[in-house]
């Protein structure tokens, strides 16, 4: 069970330390409903190599869910409504929550650790656009997807790298987006995955649309399999992971627009 530790003297100095002590907001009935209903149709998932439909306009055939592919990798998708957040604040957070270790908790006090960026002259880079002081960095974390405390690699690349039309970035398509290979501290052992969050303006704020497809490496701009064939990754696997990312992304809808406020230029 996820467990919220208690603040130390230098954490609580922090201007933003208040938000670790707010309750996690509720994930909306809806999505809970799809975790208990369980996996959905393999059919329905994006496979990956057709990634790239995420710029289509409207919506894929499901935004939010999670399975086991036929090839036996994992997959999920979330789609989440940010209320006043704007593109400007997507990108700012991204950036910004990887400078100090308590700006990653607060995202989630009850799941995360930490997140350390090993780039830092770059995150720091005030003439760099803001989405460019992410793109091209590594994060070192530490969180609970639902099996205890994990450590976890992201390595966030410009959209190009990853094999997304990177001209659509910044488009009525796609306002922004932030896309990693995610690893455990040993390449090639434990489970890898490619990331993907992007957002479309919309009346009101946000919307982010989440894919991870886990058992897989984008090298050169294309997928690579790291599932061996007549393998399939456990199904508590994309399970966990979607009921993290639920949990996650609903309380930064909730927050982000308030911290921004205050700390928006406090690099």
């Amino acid at each position: 069970m996820s467990v919220r530790l208690e603040l130390n003297d230098s954490e609580r100095i922090h201007s933003y330390s208040k938000y670790y002590d707010l309750p996690m907001t509720p994930v909306p009935e809806e999505k809970m409903a799809i975790l208990a209903k369980g996996p959905i149709d393999p059919s329905l998932a994006l496979r990956i190599e057709d990634r790239n439909n995420l710029f289509r306009p409207g919506y894929l055939e499901c935004e939010t869910g999670y399975c086991i592919m036929e090839d036996g990798t994992g997959y999920l998708a979330n789609h989440t409504f940010m209320p006043g957040v704007t593109r400007e604040m997507f990108e700012w957070w991204f950036a910004w929550h990887s400078v100090e270790d308590l700006r990653y908790r607060i995202w989630d006090p009850e799941d995360h650790y930490y997140a350390r960026n090993q780039n830092m002259e770059r995150v720091l880079d005030a003439s760099l656009p803001m989405r460019e002081r992410t793109w091209g960095t590594q994060h070192v974390i530490l969180e609970d997807i639902g099996g205890g405390a994990d450590d976890l690699i992201l390595n966030f690349e410009y959209p190009d790298k990853m094999g997304y039309e990177i001209e659509k970035v910044g488009s009525d398509l796609c306002a922004s987006m932030m896309c990693a290979n995610g690893h455990g501290p040993v390449p090639g052992k434990g489970v890898a995955a490619v990331m993907t969050h992007m957002i479309r303006e919309v009346e009101g704020g946000i919307e982010l649309r989440s894919r991870f497809w886990i058992g897989y490496q984008i090298i050169d701009g294309n997928p690579v399999k790291l599932v061996p064939d007549g393998i399939k990754i456990p199904e508590f696997v994309p399970q966990g992971l979607f009921a993290h990312n639920l949990k996650e992304f609903t309380h930064l809808a909730h927050i982000l627009p308030l911290i921004y406020s205050e700390e928006k230029d406090n690099f």
